[in-house]
């Protein structure tokens, strides 16, 4: 908390004038000096005083302060200087101190002969113009308001006031007689005061102490409130932007494949509230684009040979793929490529399913095999009739059920040596990949990983789905 413990003045040679909010958090102080004695100097000191009431002065925020002192006694210097001229003073320019003080902040310009300290219990310095030299100056270097026919270079200076500090204000004959003399800062307060007689006295002392009582924090209006929403969700809608790839959107998605491999769910637990409400489907379709997405292509993330022929398709949960060789059932880890286990079973096996994350196995002998993820039969039973091996080149279907990514679906169709994706919608090719070696079996799309799972030449092949919205 800043208090005012002394000032003095000398009207109209000198003056202090000062103006307080009701809690002490703002303020400002105005000094002036001029050497000569005059009837002139009451109609100038008055126009000044004019001036910085018209000003508006408690209007002026603190991150404006510093521009508007700038702008305020560039424009104060060249009224006083054509009122200046006029006169029958021998030094045509007043000296000037003006400070704004915001809690214990206090930013302020100084001209000419008025000098400012800063002094604690253990030493005092100056701030801003230095007062030990002066004299030896020009009137011109002084920078005095309304002399030059020139502009000011006008530098706001800003001191924090901290507890128990005394921020001094004085005029240059008083720091001359009362700074060269004090030996202890403690007492500068005192001293200062005994030059109460003296010819055209000027000083204003303010004091940095401690709040009696802390101040009551303001709540925010409903205005502010919102203006911090608004501002949260322009942010958050900028990062969306920025991050791209509908990045929520992969992520629920996600989340929801892993809640259903672990746990899968009955119908009458499905939320009434999922269901799709045609109307707003029909909106939402009006608002697509006519392509799936602005770029589409594939990529090979990673190859991993292999010691056998595959005869099947892979299948794969959201952690592990499955590779058939006749008979032999090998599982993978899809981060590591490493083989987890290796499963001989009694026939050749015809086709694989994967289902909430139980792989069912179709035997040449009509038996059907239900294996965990490692590789434990749980289940197994004949079937009554002969089962169908599937083909390992049937062109898949991904939708934005599969990949929210997407907007709306694409056809992947393998061939001979290559992938290829294509627009249902208009027959248009949109990204195609070709491989060194004869495909020999392309699993389903991994709506987890995004990718597919090629086997080529005696390899794996992982092929990733890159899509960029």
């Amino acid at each position: 908390m800043i208090s005012l413990h002394s000032c003095e003045a000398s009207p109209p040679r000198s003056v202090c004038e000062y103006k307080a909010s009701r809690g002490g958090s703002f303020a400002w102080f105005l000094l002036t000096f001029h050497p000569e004695k005059d009837n002139v100097l009451e109609e100038i000191v008055a126009e000044i005083k004019l001036e910085v009431i018209n000003s508006k002065i408690n209007a002026i925020s603190r991150l404006e302060i510093e521009k508007w002192l700038k702008q305020f006694f560039s424009d104060l210097h060249w009224k006083l200087y054509g009122i200046l001229r006029k006169t029958t003073l021998n030094e045509k320019g007043i000296s000037l101190f003006f400070g704004v003080l915001y809690d214990d902040e206090l930013y302020f310009v100084q001209f000419g002969r008025i000098f400012c300290v800063l002094a604690d219990h253990k030493k005092m310095k100056p701030v801003g113009k230095d007062w030990r030299n002066y004299q030896v100056q020009s009137l011109e270097k002084m920078q005095l308001l309304g002399y030059n026919e020139k502009d000011l270079i006008i530098k706001p200076q800003r001191v924090r006031i901290e507890n128990n500090q005394l921020f001094v204000v004085i005029s240059g004959e008083l720091a001359q007689k009362i700074f060269l003399t004090v030996t202890d800062p403690v007492s500068i307060e005192t001293l200062i005061e005994t030059y109460i007689t003296e010819d055209n006295p000027l000083w204003l002392i303010l004091g940095g102490s401690e709040n009696l009582a802390k101040p009551k924090r303001r709540k925010l209006s409903r205005l502010q409130v919102t203006s911090i929403i608004l501002i949260f969700l322009a942010v958050l809608a900028a990062v969306y932007v920025m991050v791209g790839n509908r990045f929520l959107d992969q992520m629920v998605h996600k989340m929801r494949l892993s809640v259903k491999e672990e746990k899968p769910l009955r119908l009458e637990q499905i939320p009434t509230n999922l269901n799709i409400n045609s109307e707003n489907l029909k909106k939402y379709m009006d608002k697509l684009v006519n392509m799936p997405a602005r770029n589409i292509s594939f990529t090979v993330a990673w190859t991993t040979e292999l010691p056998y022929q595959v005869s099947l398709s892979p299948s794969f949960t959201l952690s592990t793929i499955y590779l058939v060789s006749g008979n032999r059932l090998s599982a993978y880890d899809k981060k590591s490529r490493q083989l987890l286990w290796t499963k001989i079973l009694e026939d050749e096996i015809l086709s694989t399913t994967v289902h909430q994350g139980l792989l069912m196995i179709y035997l040449a002998n009509q038996q059907i095999l239900g294996l965990n993820t490692d590789g434990i039969v749980l289940w197994q039973q004949y079937l009554p009739t002969e089962s169908i091996t599937g083909d390992r080149f049937v062109p898949c279907i991904i939708s934005n059920s599969d990949d929210p990514r997407l907007d709306r679906s694409i056809m992947v169709i393998p061939s001979k040596r290559g992938i290829s994706i294509l627009d249902p919608a208009k027959g248009e090719t949109l990204s195609s990949i070709t491989l060194k070696q004869d495909l020999d079996a392309l699993s389903v799309y991994d709506s987890f990983a995004n990718c597919f799972y090629a086997v080529v030449d005696n390899a794996v092949l992982c092929v990733e789905l890159n899509i960029v919205n």
